[in-house]
């Protein structure tokens, strides 16, 4: 069985929850934010959501950090060529 984060369970604090506003805010991914606040990446992204917390707007927004694992860019599609007519 996995490993239980630390909070797992625990009420969320006032500190906590401003922590997971100006994260999200600065287009920290959710598991990034859940290993800070010793938290699973679900119980994160729910509370965000009951929070009214958008991750989604980081994204939009353009300031989103890339992730770590460098799963985004292996799954990125190369450029097309423009075609010389």
């Amino acid at each position: 069985m996995a490993k239980r984060p630390p909070n797992d369970g625990a009420s969320w604090s006032a500190s906590e929850l401003k922590t997971l506003k100006a994260l999200a805010k600065a287009g920290t991914p959710t598991t990034e934010v859940a290993k800070k606040l010793g938290r699973t990446p679900a119980a994160v992204q729910q509370k965000a959501m009951r929070a009214g917390i958008s991750f989604r707007a980081a994204k939009r927004a353009g300031t989103r950090k890339p992730a770590k694992s460098g799963k985004s860019a292996k799954s990125a599609k190369p450029a097309k060529k423009a075609k010389k007519k």
